[in-house]
């Protein structure tokens, strides 16, 4: 019971086999795709200006300011102020305050644009 298939016909065949191995591939590639990508995340839930307040450790009327003053990041969809919580944290921490530099430091940002001269003088 066995099917000889004529010499002319085996280009056919291994065509046909290409196509299929092809087809087969870019169904395996699918899977592994779906099932090695990270589920969507969740959208952040906004926040209103009294929960804001509390995540930055403000008066709410200072938050205020703060918005008026276009220094904090929020949204305003109609009446109400929003915030979404990632970008307060950012701006507290993309705001902090470094301490004050040495005297070496101050001078050295003070004689950067100076000629060679005038770096070496001893003011007293």
């Amino acid at each position: 019971m066995t099917n000889k298939t004529p010499f002319e016909a085996v280009p056919q065949i291994v065509a046909r086999l290409e196509e299929k191995l092809d087809a087969l591939t870019e169904t395996v590639t699918k899977l592994f795709q779906r099932l090695y990508t990270p589920p969507p995340e969740d959208p952040e839930e906004m926040v209103t200006i009294n929960v804001a307040a509390d995540i930055l450790h403000l008066s709410v009327s200072r938050v205020r300011a703060l918005v008026q003053e276009g220094r904090v990041p929020c949204y305003k969809p109609g009446r109400n102020l929003l915030f979404l919580p990632s970008e307060l944290r950012r701006w507290l921490s993309d705001s902090k305050r470094r301490g004050q530099s040495s005297i070496e430091e101050q001078m050295a940002m003070m004689t950067k644009g100076m000629r060679n001269s005038a770096k070496g003088r001893r003011f007293s």
